[in-house]
């Protein structure tokens, strides 16, 4: 899939003043609500599941990785990216991705460890960084992703005991890394003995993307797909993807239970009827169509701006002129009444962030409010 860059003139609009209270979060990139297909499909499933288990037999005890119900369907929905379906017992059912990525990153990398990342990249990293004192080491990038060499450098000199990755619709750069730099990165990976974190969660949207980079090196990586932002931001359900049933039982044991990594019962066999019934693809759609709108939206709307985003993207990533510095630009949005992010949080690299923000299309919860605030945007961007 190519990265939609869009140069064209602008054309000014009407400007209307929002006030500070009430503020619009664009700053965000949650998928669009579609309560005309989630909440049929979700009450469904609910009922299904509670008239198939009592409500007892399912939380009552703790289910660690999750029961085979869960992990089966683990298998069914990370098979939409992977290209076989994995083993069940490669399978862990998690709350969410951060849950996942937190008992990763403390189990394999460790306290006092080094952690290679994309130069940009989502910034919770930076704040499990700082918890378990970790030694970050930013990966260049140009407009594809990740540069094979500069990731061959930091294994090289640095010796990271792992790599966090979204080679598929990057956050915040919206890049998508080509099959022969995967290839590259992945036998970098398995020279050095470096550990892979692909972190997936923004793969299901767009169409035609590549395979995974875990495919490449599945006996390095831990392979993540979470729900949250292709179906909806609280639905705390993630599948981990182990290199074998052994390391996912070694790492995922049930005394580590200071993250709460475990997904809450209900939420995993909810998931799990949703997989079985299919409904999980109808609101994946319901999803994508919405992101699609909103995108043609953006792509009208600021027609004049340096923008990078996709059809299937959750986000915009902007480039500012020198007449707008990036904190600027933000509080002058703030002020009426619209967050957005600036570059600084997503930043790894070596000096100052690059004058550039990002803006989510999906979070404000309809369409014409996202209108709202994009028009805001747009107007902020001419003056």
């Amino acid at each position: 899939m190519t990265i939609q860059t869009i140069h064209a003139p602008i054309e000014r609009l009407e400007q209307h003043y929002i006030p500070p209270q009430g503020l619009l979060n664009m700053s965000g990139n949650l998928p669009p609500q579609v309560p005309q297909v989630f909440d049929a499909e979700y009450r469904a499933a609910i009922e299904a599941v509670l008239t198939a288990h009592s409500p007892m037999s399912l939380i009552g005890a703790h289910q660690f990785r999750g029961v085979e119900r869960d992990r089966a369907a683990g298998t069914v929905f990370t098979a939409r990216r992977l290209p076989e379906v994995p083993d069940a017992d490669r399978i862990i059912v998690t709350n969410g991705t951060q849950s996942a990525l937190n008992v990763l990153i403390s189990n394999i990398v460790g306290r006092g460890g080094v952690l290679a990342v994309e130069e940009y990249t989502y910034p919770t990293i930076r704040q499990i960084a700082n918890l378990l004192n970790l030694k970050i080491c930013s990966v260049a990038m140009d407009d594809e992703g990740m540069l094979p060499d500069a990731y061959e450098a930091i294994c090289r000199d640095h010796r990271p005991a792992a790599l966090y990755a979204q080679p598929t619709v990057q956050n915040p750069t919206t890049g998508i890394l080509g099959v022969e730099r995967r290839e590259r990165i992945a036998e970098i990976s398995r020279r050095y003995g470096v550990a892979i974190f692909e972190d997936d969660i923004y793969s299901l949207l767009p169409t035609d993307v590549p395979p995974p980079l875990s495919a490449y090196a599945p006996e390095l990586s831990w392979y993540v797909l979470g729900t949250a932002k292709s179906m909806a931001a609280a639905f705390k359900v993630a599948y981990v993807v182990a290199p074998s049933p052994e390391a996912a039982k070694a790492r995922f044991w049930p005394g580590d239970r200071s993250t709460y990594w475990m997904c809450a019962p209900m939420n995993a066999a909810t998931f799990a009827q949703l997989v079985a019934s299919k409904g999980v693809n109808r609101i994946v759609e319901a999803v994508r169509a919405e992101t699609r709108i909103r995108q043609q939206m953006v792509a009208e709307r600021l027609a004049g701006a340096s923008c990078r985003a996709l059809p299937g993207g959750l986000q915009v990533w902007m480039t500012l002129p020198e007449r707008h510095p990036k904190s600027e630009f933000a509080a002058k949005l703030r002020d009426r009444g619209i967050s957005i992010s600036t570059a600084e949080g997503y930043y790894f690299g070596e000096g100052e962030a690059p004058n550039m923000v990002r803006f989510g299309t999906g979070t404000p919860p309809t369409r014409a409010e996202f209108e709202r605030g994009l028009d805001t945007i747009a107007q902020v961007y001419q003056k």
